[in-house]
């Protein structure tokens, strides 16, 4: 179902991004899933730098679906928002201007709020708790249901570990919190938890984070290590604060129409492939986080503990109860295990 709020942007990103697909995904161009071999380009972008490790799955991905199908498919990468915000990539996978975009759940919650089981706040105690969820049979019924309700297809499992707060100036407390500019991605669910912690949230696109922190304009950020290392976050908001508030995964999000106007057995090892760089990217990741910790410190970060985590859980629950009957269900469900 497209969300009406491709209506009013659609002219937007298309002039953003025209010029930038092949029309690989469309089922005309492909034989309306049939395969006649013909050569299928499809464009992928995302928002991290070519240092993020979202370009090494981003080339895995291309390099692989390559091989899989014996060079009908090849794939044209896009880092560093170049293709637009994430948000006007997102957009553009409904209109064919991008074929994939590297991104979380919390990119399609504008299109269905079944997607804030992710961004809902402080739901997993460990990465045992969050991989239990998401390499069983819950995680597959929710990214069902997200693509039922908003036509987004998730592909793969890409860990990205728990995101943490960084800031300007120490924050040990939730009372440290109270008056700060803190930048969050557009979800809804984020904003809100940010603004029940007694922040002022703000959903600045990520390529204008830096900036701002650097010009004062924001006192923080949050997101997991990676991106914060990557991106050099720690130069201009070097105090982190491991809240650990929520855990996500990335996906290779496309359009589901365009998936399934596929030729079949181009289709099929699209999914295999995303699955198979999703495996490699979370044991990467899982393997790297001690390592990006050690190389922020270096670069002069600071971690700090947070004392009173109980607080900050009591002050975002009521963003919890507030959550659809169906997303509520599902952090039950999380919670008890």
């Amino acid at each position: 179902m497209r969300s009406t709020k491709l209506i009013a942007g659609a002219g937007i990103v298309a002039l953003a991004l025209a010029g930038c697909s092949s029309g690989g995904s469309d089922p005309a161009a492909t034989g309306g899933g049939e395969n006649d071999g013909q050569p299928i380009t499809l464009v992928l972008g995302h928002a991290g730098s070519t240092e993020d490790p979202r370009q090494w799955a981003a080339e895995q991905f291309g390099e692989r679906i390559e091989e899989a199908t014996d060079g009908q498919v090849t794939v044209e990468i896009h880092s560093d928002s170049t293709l637009g915000t994430w948000e006007e990539m997102i957009d553009g996978l409904q209109i064919d201007s991008v074929d994939i975009v590297i991104e979380s759940m919390l990119s399609v919650e504008a299109y269905s709020d079944l997607a804030s089981v992710e961004t809902a706040p402080f739901l997993y105690e460990d990465d045992e708790q969050f991989f239990e969820v998401w390499e069983g049979d819950l995680g597959a019924e929710i990214k069902g249901a997200v693509t039922d309700a908003s036509g987004y297809a998730l592909l793969g499992n890409m860990y990205r570990g728990p995101r943490q707060l960084t800031t300007k100036e120490p924050v040990t407390q939730l009372s440290d919190v109270s008056g700060l500019t803190i930048r969050t991605p557009s979800a809804q669910t984020m904003l809100d938890s940010w603004n029940a912690l007694g922040a002022r949230a703000e959903a600045l696109p990520f390529n204008e984070v830096y900036s701002a922190l650097e010009s004062g304009v924001l006192d923080g950020q949050e997101n997991p290590l990676d991106a914060i290392l990557f991106n050099s976050i720690h130069e201009v908001a070097p105090n982190i604060a491991e809240t650990s508030h929520m855990f996500a995964n990335y996906h290779f999000i496309m359009w589901d129409d365009a998936l399934q106007g596929m030729p079949e057995d181009v289709r099929e090892a699209i999914i295999e492939v995303a699955d198979e760089v999703g495996q490699e990217y979370t044991a990467n990741t899982v393997t790297n986080l001690e390592d990006y910790r050690t190389q922020l410190e270096e670069a002069g970060a600071t971690f700090t503990e947070i004392s009173d985590r109980d607080a900050w859980v009591e002050a975002t629950q009521p963003v919890v109860d507030g959550l659809p009957d169906q997303v509520q269900t599902w952090v039950e469900q999380i919670r008890a295990m």
